[in-house]
């Protein structure tokens, strides 16, 4: 699994995807909807960044699950909890460490078994760079595991930060989006790489062209001839496009292995328009694959249950995933379903909508089909977290319909 360049001088490269429990990958990468995502996507490959721990901690049970249900050699990277990175804002000031070991001591069993990475602090685009906070921060770091740093805004991208990071062995993630150039930066003894996608409204929403991809063919050799290994991740996840464009770097790197080969034919079926299923059977995909998911995939659906009915659940689960655009940063999520627009705003306690039948259903603070489809696309755990967080102070929250927004 993800396997090596054939050259002696080349890194071990650890290529994966950012999350891996997609509804849509249904068909395009997962062959049924009641196999378990992870035990099939660790057939795949051999890394996987965990996203779900940005929004909140992971129970210890999850952990041991993580450890338990993947392959020896099965690595992990993690996202460091928002707590850190946006509410304390790297300030061991605002008690930003005390966060850091908490998160830290969660994730003790992975690192104790050698199934855990890099933790990753993903800042937000509005942190500026401050030499006293980071090196107070990075002083403060747990020193058992390893890290690396996504800037996000400007100020960052210069000679004392790079030297900050080399200080204290955090890698610099080299990244592909719209914010930052893809520069290319080694600071640690291991690198990092995410790829975000070029789209516009979202980002995520993007397949990457053979043509995008081989750009990064030299930057990638440069990469391992100076770390070791190499994380890499695709973070464009809608419609499956993540792994798809991660299978097609490593073969273009001449890392693919023969399971990764065989998923990547088993996507270029799907995009023909047909898909393979256990047994080696074909058939069209359909939307009635999903009434087979067992309990722990129908958790989503679960928690919408309180905020609206079957009925609207059933016609929101019919819309077409192409009939959304999603921007999500965690704090924000705005979206337009179909012609209408959704903005969940988690700080302000609100969500605003545009459709009559939402108007309808403000006092009583139920959802329409717009809003429960656009939970229903969302990462699962990211989704659950989210709406228990709405549920546990519902009169708190106010359903608005839009001004300006």
């Amino acid at each position: 699994m993800g396997g090596r360049v054939p050259s002696p001088a080349m890194a071990r490269l650890r290529f994966g995807t950012s999350g891996w429990s997609y509804e849509e990958w249904l068909g395009v990468f997962y062959r049924t909807a009641s196999e378990s995502k992870l035990a099939a996507y660790a057939k795949v490959f051999d890394t996987a960044e965990i996203d779900s721990t940005f929004y909140r901690a992971p129970a210890k049970g999850m952990v041991l699950g993580w450890l338990r249900y993947t392959p020896e050699d099965f690595v992990f990277t993690a996202k460091v909890p928002q707590t850190v990175t946006h509410d304390r804002r790297l300030d061991v000031a605002k008690k930003a460490d005390e966060d850091v070991r908490a998160f830290c001591e969660l994730m003790d069993p992975l690192n104790d078994a050698a199934k855990l990475g890099p933790l990753l602090l993903q800042l937000p685009p509005s942190l500026r760079f401050d030499p006293d906070t980071v090196q107070a921060f990075f002083e403060a770091l747990p020193h058992r595991f390893k890290w690396a740093i996504e800037f996000r805004h400007r100020s960052w991208l210069v000679p004392e930060a790079y030297d900050l990071l080399r200080a204290h062995g955090v890698a610099y993630t080299i990244v592909d989006e719209p914010l930052l150039p893809p520069d290319v930066h080694v600071t640690a003894p291991f690198a990092y790489i995410r790829w975000h996608g070029r789209g516009k409204d979202p980002w995520y929403d993007y397949h990457y062209s053979e043509e995008e991809l081989k750009e990064w063919v030299p930057k990638m050799r440069e990469i391992a001839e100076a770390s070791d290994p190499v994380y890499g991740f695709f973070n464009n996840h809608y419609h499956g496009y993540a792994p798809e464009n991660c299978l097609q770097v490593l073969e273009m790197l001449g890392a693919i292995t023969p399971a990764q080969t065989e998923m990547k034919l088993h996507i270029e079926d799907f995009r023909a328009g047909v898909t393979r299923v256990a047994g080696g059977k074909f058939q069209a995909l359909t939307l009635d694959a999903f009434a087979e998911a067992p309990a722990m995939e129908t958790d989503i659906a679960d928690a919408l249950r309180a905020f609206v009915d079957r009925g609207r659940l059933e016609r929101a689960a019919q819309i077409p995933a192409s009939d959304l655009e999603v921007e999500d940063d965690g704090d924000e999520v705005r979206a337009r379903v179909k012609d209408y627009k959704v903005l969940l705003d988690f700080p302000g306690k609100r969500i605003v909508h545009d459709c009559d039948d939402w108007s309808k259903r403000l006092v009583a603070r139920q959802f329409c089909k717009h809003v429960a489809k656009l939970f229903l696309t969302m990462d699962r755990e990211r989704a659950v977290e989210r709406l228990d967080r709405i549920r546990a102070a519902r009169s708190e929250w106010r359903f608005d319909v839009p001004s300006e927004y």
